[in-house]
């Protein structure tokens, strides 16, 4: 071969691997808004994965919020034989929340079939509290089998064409916004060597359910690449974003760190309004000793948009014309509702920046 023939050679195979590359398909969200930015191929059915996991976390939270089940209950440990998490063996309880923190740091399928049993009672009571968590989140391709969480009912390996369980990468995102939007969560899966059953055993962070920043560099290796959908969670200048990607082996970490570097390239957190900000006109006070004064906002809120285009955002102000003293300090007066592309955004409570006493009050001093 001539070494031009090899010079093109080289470039259409190059051609052919990013065109590969691109195919890829990928979700962006932003956790701080709550929804998805950006989505690539995001409703193709793809096999669950640990999408499963996911989905079982989201329905325990919902079990812990009712108070049916607490992180300090002790449970069961229902052990699986080969399984992919750390060894459990003399251990036959273990709390909810040793369980969750292992589920979150390790692929454990005896954290995953323990759970299911507590969340149920039993395994397929637990398969139909996901399918309901499911329907809320509003998932439209995720089907669940009980070989997603305990792999003694066949579960297909990474590869197989057959995956009786199936999820698409929009539901994914959809399910990872849910689960990484619980502070305690988000925390847990921030952690690494973390002591449990009295301390015996130390959960590492060896194949996250949601990779970190804190985590990924740290412990990425070649051999526990996620094997289903892959999902990163990063926080950068006030912007937190979730990525998943659908990238095979070796690349699986490669595909979800370059969705989240080019989506803090393009997008910005953006404070729209700060907390104890004036907002709007004069509100006249009727009976108190100051004439008016300016409603201001209870709380911050802030905006992701593109760094190449401004938020388009619409503002309805709802403020009386005249209140009646005696008023206090961070009283309700008001609302600020904030549209965004025509539709509500967020509602900004307005309240009185300091207590406002009545005139008589002032006329009664001043005769003392």
């Amino acid at each position: 071969m001539t070494r031009g023939g090899l010079a093109v050679l080289v470039v259409v195979l190059l051609q052919l691997s990013l065109a590969g590359w691109t195919r890829a398909g990928s979700v962006l969200g932003d956790l701080s808004d709550a929804e998805p930015l950006e989505l690539i191929d995001a409703d193709v059915p793809i096999g669950a994965g640990r999408a499963a996991d996911l989905l079982l976390v989201a329905t325990l939270r919902e079990r812990l919020v009712a108070g049916a089940l607490s992180l300090d209950l002790h449970v069961p440990v229902l052990k699986v034989a080969d399984d992919h998490g750390p060894r459990l063996d003399g251990h036959e309880t273990l709390e909810v929340g040793e369980l969750l923190q292992l589920l979150l740091l390790t692929d454990s399928r005896t954290a995953a079939k323990s759970l299911s049993a507590a969340i149920g009672p039993g395994l397929a009571q637990a398969i139909s509290r996901m399918q309901r968590s499911a329907a809320q989140l509003g998932l439209r391709q995720t089907t669940i089998g009980e070989e997603s969480l305990v792999p003694g009912a066949s579960r297909p390996r990474e590869g197989s064409a057959q995956h009786s369980s199936t999820t698409s990468l929009r539901d994914v995102m959809l399910m990872a916004i849910e689960v990484a939007g619980d502070e305690e969560i988000r925390r847990r899966l921030s952690l690494d060597g973390v002591p449990i059953a009295d301390g015996s055993l130390i959960v590492r962070a060896v194949a996250p359910l949601i990779w970190t920043s804190t985590i990924s560099d740290a412990r990425a290796t070649a051999t526990n690449q996620p094997t289903g959908p892959a999902i990163a969670l990063e926080e950068r200048d006030g912007l937190t974003l979730l990525a998943v990607a659908d990238t095979a082996p070796p690349n699986s970490l490669a595909g979800v760190r370059r969705a989240l570097d080019e989506g803090f390239s393009r997008y910005r957190r953006v404070v729209i309004l700060r907390a104890g900000q004036a907002v709007g006109r004069d509100v006249e006070v009727s009976g108190g000793i100051i004439a008016r004064f300016k409603a201001v906002a209870a709380e911050q809120i802030a905006v992701t948009t593109r760094r190449d285009s401004s938020a388009r955002l619409g503002l309805r102000l709802q403020l009386p014309d005249t209140v009646h003293a005696p008023i206090e300090v961070d009283e309700p007066i008001g609302e600020l509702i904030i549209e965004r592309d025509e539709r509500l955004f967020a509602v900004v409570p307005l309240v009185a920046p300091m207590s406002i006493a009545p005139s008589r009050w002032l006329d009664t001093a001043r005769r003392q």
